[in-house]
């Protein structure tokens, strides 16, 4: 009678190589998969910057809350193996109004009742595209290239009253500046869940220099990530009314993995 118990052994190595290799394919698979991840954020940010006449713009984050009209701050990002696509989306409509009594220097004890409103409105976007060149138990780094555009439409209309006789007058001017951007990003991860996010890029276009540093720490959830981080936005402008334009403050948001 053959005695087959040598086979046992043979039998339940074949086994855990079969486990082993379905278990790597499926890991491939995944890998290989599209993954996607969206958020939102509140960007408390103040905004300062100078014009091309010398006079300073500085703006705290709650005067901006105090004139808020609406706001949209998301992001969004696509990733299949080693490359991703991303976008980033800023919008911020801001509105203020006053008046009061202007005295008119040619006609001494008489003045006028000036009322004016002023809106802003602003987009911020940046468009990427990356490659994974690092992806480690400790950190993972990705090369980014890509756009960035920054839209301003201001508006002012004023309106004044002598006696019986009313005069007003509206304003407008807008802006759209592009420019391409190539930087890296990535995570470093800490104790546990939690990681330290990282993004730094720089360009140029119709700016001459624009730049954007972000860093901070977050912890991973089952559903996605939480994170808080401290971001700086810069242009330096070529031929514009501004000279330049900052945006910094911290960032507060949640994005959600699918």
């Amino acid at each position: 009678m053959t005695d087959f118990r040598f086979l046992v052994p043979v039998l339940y190595a074949s086994a855990i190589s079969m486990v082993s290799a379905t278990a790597a394919a499926a890991d491939s698979s995944a890998e290989n998969d599209w993954q996607f991840k969206a958020g939102v954020y509140l960007y408390a940010a103040g905004i300062k910057g100078e014009t091309a006449f010398g006079s300073d713009l500085d703006i705290s984050f709650s005067d901006l809350i105090d004139n808020l009209n609406f706001a949209f701050m998301g992001n969004a990002e696509a990733r299949k193996s080693k490359w991703s696509l991303a976008a980033d989306v800023i919008y911020l409509n801001v509105g203020a109004g006053g008046g009061g009594q202007v005295p008119i220097a040619s006609a001494p004890g008489l003045s006028v009742k000036v009322e004016a409103d002023v809106k802003l409105r602003a987009w911020v976007l940046g468009f990427t595209g990356g490659y994974r060149v690092l992806e480690s138990q400790q950190a993972t780094l990705d090369l980014i290239a890509g756009a960035r555009n920054l839209q301003v439409s201001t508006f002012l209309n004023t309106s004044s009253r002598l006696g019986p006789l009313a005069r007003g007058r509206e304003l407008g001017a807008s802006g759209v500046n592009w420019d391409a951007i190539v930087g890296v990003k990535g995570d470093v991860y800490l104790k546990g869940n939690w990681f330290a996010p990282y993004y730094l890029d720089v360009g140029t276009g119709d700016s001459d220099l624009t730049w954007q540093i972000a860093g901070g720490v977050g912890y991973k959830l089952n559903w996605g990530d939480a994170y808080l981080l401290y971001r700086y936005l810069d242009w330096d402008f070529n031929g514009s009314e501004l000279d330049n334009l900052s945006l910094s403050g911290p960032q507060l948001g949640v994005n959600f993995r699918f």
